[in-house]
């Protein structure tokens, strides 16, 4: 009888311990998810801009005739925006899912 719970003891171990490594796993994995998903979107810009050379002059035309300040300010506020989203946005999509 030692032997049997011995054994359903280590069971119980290895489970605990593969729970464990399941939940880093994902932790890791959803960090770098992350910094792709902004490297793919900067990699679609440029990819954007190189297959379409109107917009890309456009794009320096407006940036040469002053109207960076004002794109900035609003990319400024977009940003403000973003960050106070961002959270809601996680909570509301975890929600859902679980």
């Amino acid at each position: 009888m030692n032997r049997l719970q011995e054994i359903a003891r280590r069971k119980q171990a290895l489970i605990e311990r593969a729970a464990f490594e399941r939940s880093e796993l994902s932790r890791t994995c959803d960090r770098l998810r992350s910094p792709f998903s902004l490297s793919r979107a900067l990699w679609g810009v440029g990819h954007a801009l190189k297959t379409h050379p109107i917009a890309t002059a456009g794009l320096s035309t407006l940036v040469a005739g002053g109207y960076a300040r004002r794109m900035v300010k609003s990319a400024t506020g977009m940003l403000a925006f973003w960050r106070t989203v961002r959270p809601l946005w996680t909570w509301w999509s975890k929600r859902r899912q679980g």
